[in-house]
């Protein structure tokens, strides 16, 4: 099943943990999940790769969870997608909506 897992909050909060742990739930039963990042969730994006809250967003894009951020938010907030040093995808508007109609579930974590 494809699962789009929607994430607004910062890291180290308690809907972030949710997040990353239902994606790791998900993951571990076979199904597909996509994350997307917006608003103050394109901080697990920012220059501090070595916190935790990266090294578990590291951990389960290694274990095939794809990650996309909204690029304006990333921007307004001074951190450049392309240069974050994950494998995290730029997106936008149309791209959110897309996951939104190609998904099966969709998970909000605001």
């Amino acid at each position: 099943m494809k699962i789009a897992i929607l994430l607004k909050s910062a890291p180290f909060t308690e809907e972030a943990d949710r997040a990353l742990q239902s994606a790791s739930d998900m993951l571990a039963q076979g199904h597909s999940v996509s994350l997307f990042l917006l608003q103050e969730a394109v901080r697990f994006c920012g220059s501090r790769l070595k916190r935790t809250d990266s090294m578990d967003l590291r951990r389960l894009i290694e274990n095939n969870l794809e990650v996309q951020v909204l690029t304006q938010d990333a921007n307004m907030r001074g951190i450049e997608v392309s240069t974050s040093g994950q494998p995290i995808f730029g997106g936008s508007y149309e791209s959110l909506i897309e996951l939104l109609e190609t998904s099966e579930r969709v998970v909000g974590i605001l």
